[in-house]
């Protein structure tokens, strides 16, 4: 059993990555084997709109045909019995590198064909679990006020669609800069956000474990069907 996770932070050992790490933890406590990947080592391009895995008859097996410095990633993630990503909240959308990978682990996957009035998977499709852990600066009120939960809420839905299980978990208010003082953000209560990291985020950190347990735990149920 292989879970695979994805910190599409830009910010080592902070809250994204944390979160991702607390997840998989959770994983390798139900037996799985867990590799962590950043996606800020190096650039990633997106889709290319090349539409060589929607050509009759390719042998992509569901992998994106581009041999970039992605393709590793992306056959370990075709691979995986589980992936689960993290990435901050930038505007109500994932992290520019997220939506890179995304872009380019979903679509190979996604399939154009019909038979008889019902989808047909292309090859090498099969239901993958997997988590999205968001991270924001922003409060549960703002997340819906601003409408994150419908743009954020669709990247899990194409999780869904494509993979075929996903969860997504929230983590509100997070803790932005080691040093407020030395930030020209005046505007935020830098006691009440350390407060609140020494507190909310513990739980944030234990419910992505227990994230990571049910994951596996779903592809274990799957893979005795």
């Amino acid at each position: 059993m292989k879970v695979l996770g994805i910190n599409g932070s830009a910010r080592k050992g902070w809250n994204t990555q944390t979160l991702v790490m607390r997840a998989l933890e959770g994983a390798a406590s139900m037996g799985a084997e867990t590799e962590l990947i950043d996606l800020y080592t190096e650039p990633l391009k997106g889709c290319l709109e090349c539409f060589a895995c929607k050509r009759k008859g390719n042998k992509t097996g569901g992998i994106c045909a581009i041999r970039d410095n992605m393709r590793p990633l992306l056959e370990k993630a075709h691979d995986a019995d589980a992936v689960i990503i993290g990435s901050p909240n930038f505007f109500g959308y994932p992290s520019a590198m997220t939506r890179a990978f995304l872009e380019r682990f979903l679509y190979p996957l996604t399939s154009y064909k019909v038979e008889n009035g019902k989808r047909v998977p292309p090859a090498g499709s099969r239901t993958i679990p997997a988590g999205i852990i968001f991270t924001m600066n922003a409060s549960k009120e703002a997340y819906e006020m601003m409408g994150y939960s419908v743009s954020l809420g669709a990247t899990k839905s194409s999780l869904e669609y494509v993979l075929g299980y996903a969860e997504q978990y929230n983590s509100y208010m997070t803790l932005q800069f080691k040093d407020y003082s030395a930030m020209d953000a005046n505007m935020f209560d830098a006691d009440a956000r350390i407060n609140r990291h020494r507190t909310q985020f513990r739980i944030d950190e234990q419910n992505c474990y227990e994230m990571g347990r049910h994951l596996v735990a779903k592809a274990q149920e799957l893979s005795n069907l």
